[in-house]
């Protein structure tokens, strides 16, 4: 059984770490409201680059990858991640 969820980055510009949302809309709604956060916490801060929002479709790992994941040899996600696709941007 296959499972869809969106993620957007939490720095922008960098893959990890991820946060994870059930639809495009509250990822979106997430991604901005982390962006206000950060520049609420640093009025200094830099320009903020752009955050990538993909939709990942997940299933559950065989015994081998549960095993994989148990062991500390790979990560959770990088187990059930079986498609990764770039869907937004969130910018200013």
């Amino acid at each position: 059984m296959e499972l869809v969820v969106f993620g957007y980055q939490i720095v922008p510009g960098r893959d990890e770490p991820l946060a994870f949302a059930a639809s495009l809309e509250e990822c979106q709604r997430d991604a901005l409201s982390e962006r206000d956060d950060l520049r609420r916490n640093d009025p200094d801060i830099e320009p903020l680059g752009a955050m990538a929002i993909y939709r990942l479709t997940l299933v559950w790992p065989d015994a081998e990858g549960l095993l994989a994941v148990l062991n500390e040899k790979t990560s959770l996600l990088d187990a059930i991640v079986i498609d990764r696709k770039l869907v937004g941007l969130v910018a200013d």
